[in-house]
């Protein structure tokens, strides 16, 4: 009983090799030949490099309204960083206090103006 077991697993692994096999040998006539287009595939990349790149000079020649100032020292730098480097505007720790209180004061801007934001007076417990 023992030695059917085996032939069956020993069977099966066969005809997974033999799947595999075929598979590999089936599968480079489906790939298409790469073609040299020349420049006409460069322009796509040399765009998107382009404008990759557009995008950071303006926020390093930037200069923030304290850059320069007193207020730019050690102590207080910590908190207004993009008032003197606006840089750190891009930063995910400086800016999640901006993006917060924007979602913030948008978020009270729509439960003023519609009232059917506002929680329902008959449901009060009090």
């Amino acid at each position: 009983m023992a030695r059917h077991g085996r032939r069956s697993v020993l069977s099966v692994c066969l005809g997974a090799a033999a799947l595999v096999l075929c598979w590999q040998m089936v599968s480079p006539a489906f790939i298409q030949p790469k073609q040299n287009r020349g420049l006409e595939a460069a322009a796509p990349a040399a765009l998107g490099a382009l404008a990759s790149m557009a995008g950071t000079m303006p926020a390093e020649a930037l200069k923030g309204p304290l850059a320069g100032t007193d207020l730019c020292t050690k102590p207080l730098i910590y908190f207004i960083y993009p008032l003197c480097d606006p840089l750190f505007l891009v930063c995910p720790l400086y800016n999640f206090p901006l993006v917060l209180g924007f979602f913030a004061a948008l978020v009270t801007v729509i439960n003023l103006i519609l009232p059917e934001t506002q929680p329902d007076e008959d449901l009060r417990v009090g």
